[in-house]
């Protein structure tokens, strides 16, 4: 694998929002962007930049933080697509569909310019992929790294030349049952110690496998860091947003 490169991931302001974001991948013909929670209109436990219409939240402050975010990463509100994210391993083509839900699934696949893959989280780890076939953008809760959603993008795009793995809970803030820690063990996955696992950890393991040539991964905790929703802190919140597009 390349190497692990936390500091290409910068926070970078791009208006109306501030994005964490790889200011190499524009030159390479991407959009590589994660949100946070600030920024957006919606109101409490969803304050303010949530961007999941399955929470609770008032669907038009919902439609208006997708409109804040399209145009902070520079992409129409309508290339924006997103899956019903279930905690599985299926990946779905974006290539052509109409709608911004593509279907049930946690990894989104695209071939062509025009769509932006969008995955929402509240602790689990996002990842994207750049690969020689098209880009990924995965969802990866314990269940979904047990299951190899991960590989599975991996799969359809790949070999893999660059991957970006978002915000997440740390194990400082994962204590888990054993459950989780047996299914780690069976999928080859690191753990922290008999009640504690990474995801981000986890996944920066995955891509290692995969031989991924260059591997940016973010630093920080969503749970300890307040910036961010997270569900393990404060179960009713928002989701925050990792998204990825080819540029035309």
């Amino acid at each position: 694998m390349g190497m692990s490169d936390e500091s290409s991931l910068q926070w970078t302001a791009r208006a109306p929002l501030e994005v964490l974001t790889d200011p190499g991948a524009e030159r390479e013909g991407l959009v590589v962007a994660f949100t946070d929670r600030r920024g957006g209109v919606s109101a409490a436990p969803w304050n303010w930049l949530n961007l999941s219409g399955r929470v609770g939240d008032e669907p038009a402050d919902v439609q208006t933080n997708h409109g804040r975010t399209a145009t902070a990463l520079g992409v129409g509100p309508s290339s924006l697509r997103f899956a019903d994210q279930v905690h599985g391993s299926r990946v779905l083509s974006c290539d052509g569909t109409d709608g911004p839900v593509v279907g049930e699934g946690d990894a989104l696949v695209a071939r062509l310019p025009g769509t932006t893959l969008s995955i929402l989280t509240a602790d689990c780890v996002p990842v994207l992929l750049r690969g020689e076939r098209g880009i990924a953008a995965a969802h990866a809760g314990w269940r979904g790294l047990a299951a190899g959603v991960i590989e599975a993008a991996m799969a359809e795009v790949g070999p893999i030349d660059a991957a970006w793995v978002g915000p997440s809970i740390r194990a400082c803030c994962y204590e888990v049952g054993r459950e989780v820690i047996e299914s780690f063990e069976a999928a080859g996955l690191p753990i922290e110690d008999d009640s504690h696992v990474d995801p981000n950890d986890a996944a920066a393991a995955i891509l290692e496998r995969g031989a991924a040539r260059r591997v940016a991964t973010a630093s920080g905790c969503t749970s300890c860091d307040d910036r961010f929703f997270s569900h393990r802190r404060d179960g009713t919140t928002g989701r925050q947003g990792a998204f990825i597009a080819l540029l035309g």
